[in-house]
């Protein structure tokens, strides 16, 4: 549904260096997708003076970053103060040039020049194209996050999950096939933590939020503006959450409970933790996932508004031509979603160039939801695929480059034993589960000092998906088709078990070696050999302590502790942060769902009321009629009487 209307437009291009300014005039056709997680738009105009438009002509097919700023406002009529103009401002995504010639001068022809842009927001454009993989140890996600804002994204945050320090931290998104962009990375980090992605379209801002922006004083929308209202009510949530931790030692199953649930309908969330925090923190989460979407309106207007719509904008329901069904929790309501086209009512490219307003065949929507709708809003988003598999290189501080010794840190509170691992390509170490991976566990082999290994890399967190090289002087020669385990510390501190062919026949060899002092069992054909030794000729090793491995076991148990302790205050914050906001949702869902019970059953009672009054009135009128009639005989006789 259309309507006519009287726009003013102002259009400005920047780039390579240079600004632009086009009339409104010029505007034949907008379009705008504006939604609380950004928008899309296009424009075509056109230019007739060539020589004027030579500068545009030429930057405008160079491959330099373009960016627009479109602003729409209404021309009549107009309240005092006027309404703030709806304003988009992003990158130019897509760019076409046309023409159509309209004469001659000085034996060349002269053309229109047709000029058409499409262009988002600057976090769509740029992060749909950014997939980076780095790792990142010792830091907050909002450090990450600034590091990615490419100097053309301004963005905020008021969310202490982003403030929170991580161990590590993975950004994987450009391993991903189909690949997850930066921009699917954000959507889905703030969606699965409970969080909120909202932005301003009039400061080009966005933000990353812990709640949904409380917006300004509501702007009063009457209903003469709007030709239609669509009542949407939303799909309600009809199922439980089980988190399940089928961590053997601590086993549960913990229920998250919601009215609206059908019998037995539920989904289950898998977890294998042995800290308890974690299974506490998981379940806030789901809890916050519970809450219910509130019913929304769909706005379709008959004139260009004379207040300021955009996403983000209070609306309060003026007037009494409003249904009061719509206003019956007393609730104000909140803009999420704007689409606004015009097409010029002459298209002529040579009708009124320079003007700032044009008439416009205009159709504009508003989807609007209650203002205390806790549920977030959120556009289709790739999920980024973990792990991803780097190689690292296993860490053991002291003794030689070349010797085999392993660390083990063990965090006191929870038991987890980790071990640490160095990735050469980013120069970073992390921490992975100490764990027997392929061994059953009765055998017992740490990794050894700068063994290579697979590393899966998560979002924050990493396991050593397997072993890559063996150890030096463990591989036997290939003629021998020989196997060996190789046990101890280096070459000079070992014991080997080797089983190997010599002259086809098998052989089975013990070897102990401490410096020079040697032991060796040999069994091979019809021979079985028990020889202790010192070998002569070689220097005798003075022992010696070497306490790296132990401060540094000690660092790392303090560090883990640290951790550790912060991890679970974060988590009993967010815990009963979680429980708070919950309470405060059903709170306020359950105090609006009482007024309005309380409006309908007050509105109910004035119904009855008036019509038990009008009733009494009609009973009344029928029994002044006899007296009318009895009154006017009588005043007929008097009249004769006289």
């Amino acid at each position: 549904m259309s309507f006519q209307d009287r726009l003013k437009l102002e259009l400005t291009l920047t780039l390579g260096g240079q600004s632009f300014t086009i009339p409104g005039g010029q505007l034949k056709h907008f379009a705008v997708r504006l939604s609380s997680h950004g928008f899309t738009a296009s424009v075509t105009f056109w230019t007739a003076l060539e020589a004027d438009d030579a500068p545009l002509f030429t930057a405008f097919q160079k491959p330099d970053l373009l960016k627009v700023k479109l602003s729409i406002s209404g021309v009549y009529p107009l309240p005092d103060p006027p309404p703030a103009a709806l304003v988009v401002q992003g990158l130019a995504r897509t760019r076409g040039l046309g023409g159509t010639p309209h004469g001659a001068l000085d034996g060349s022809d002269r053309r229109f020049r047709r000029y058409t842009i499409e262009f988002a927001d600057a976090a769509q454009v740029l992060w749909r194209q950014h997939r980076p993989i780095e790792l990142n140890t010792d830091k907050t996600m909002a450090d990450v996050l600034s590091a990615h804002t490419a100097g053309a994204i301004q963005l905020e945050h008021d969310w202490d999950v982003l403030d929170a320090q991580q161990p590590m931290l993975c950004l994987g998104v450009g391993e991903n096939p189909p690949s997850a962009s930066f921009y699917d990375f954000i959507l889905w980090y703030t969606d699965t933590q409970g969080g909120y992605w909202t932005y301003d379209s009039q400061q080009d801002q966005y933000t990353l939020s812990q709640s949904k922006p409380a917006g300004a004083q509501a702007v009063k929308l009457p209903r003469s503006e709007v030709e239609r209202v669509e009542v949407q009510v939303p799909p309600v949530i009809r199922h439980n959450v089980r988190v399940l931790n089928s961590f053997t030692d601590q086993t549960a199953t913990d229920s998250v409970e919601q009215d609206q649930a059908a019998t037995g309908i539920q989904h289950d969330v898998l977890l294998r933790t042995p800290i308890a925090a974690d299974v506490d923190q998981r379940k806030a989460l789901e809890q916050t996932r519970l809450r219910l979407r509130q019913q929304q309106l769909l706005l379709t207007f008959q004139q260009f508004p004379t207040v300021s719509i955009a996403p983000g904008v209070l609306v309060q329901l003026e007037g009494p031509l409003w249904n009061p069904a719509l206003k019956s929790s007393g609730d104000d309501y909140r803009v999420i979603e704007l689409v606004l086209t015009g097409d010029a009512l002459n298209s002529s490219p040579q009708e009124g160039p320079q003007e700032v307003n044009a008439g416009y065949q205009v159709e504009l929507t508003a989807r609007l939801e209650q203002k205390s709708d806790p549920v977030p809003n959120f556009p289709p988003y790739r999920e980024p695929l973990y792990p991803i598999y780097v190689e690292g290189k296993m860490h053991s501080p002291g003794g030689a480059a070349t010797d085999r010794i392993y660390l083990t840190l063990e965090d006191k509170k929870t038991a987890v034993s980790t071990y640490q691992v160095t990735v050469p390509l980013w120069n970073k170490t992390v921490s992975v589960p100490a764990a027997p991976l392929h061994f059953p566990g009765e055998f017992y082999f740490p990794p050894y000092k700068n063994s290579r290994v697979l590393l899966a890399l998560h979002l924050d967190r990493a396991e050593i998906h397997r072993y890559l090289d063996w150890g030096d002087t463990v591989r036997t020669a290939q003629d021998g088709q020989g196997d060996q385990l190789l046990l101890g510390k280096s070459t000079a501190s070992q014991t080997a078990f080797t089983h190997d062919y010599q002259d086809n026949k098998p052989v089975w060899q013990l070897a102990r070696v401490s410096a020079n002092d040697t032991q060796t069992v040999r069994m091979s054909e019809g021979a079985l050999l028990l020889q202790t030794k010192e070998v002569q000729g070689t220097t005798t090793t003075t022992p010696t302590y070497d306490v790296t491995p132990q401060v540094e076991t000690a660092k790392g148990d303090l560090s883990a502790g640290v951790t550790g302790g912060i991890g679970e205050a974060t988590a009993a914050y967010r815990t009963s942060s979680a429980a708070v906001n919950a309470k405060i949702s059903s709170a306020t869902s359950e105090t609006a769902a009482a007024l309005t019970a309380a409006e309908a059953e007050v509105n109910s009672q004035v119904a009855t009321a008036r019509g038990t009054l009008q009733g009494a009135l009609s009973g009344l009128s029928g029994r002044t009629a006899p007296l009318s009639g009895a009154a006017s005989a009588a005043k007929a006789k008097l009249k004769g009487l006289v």
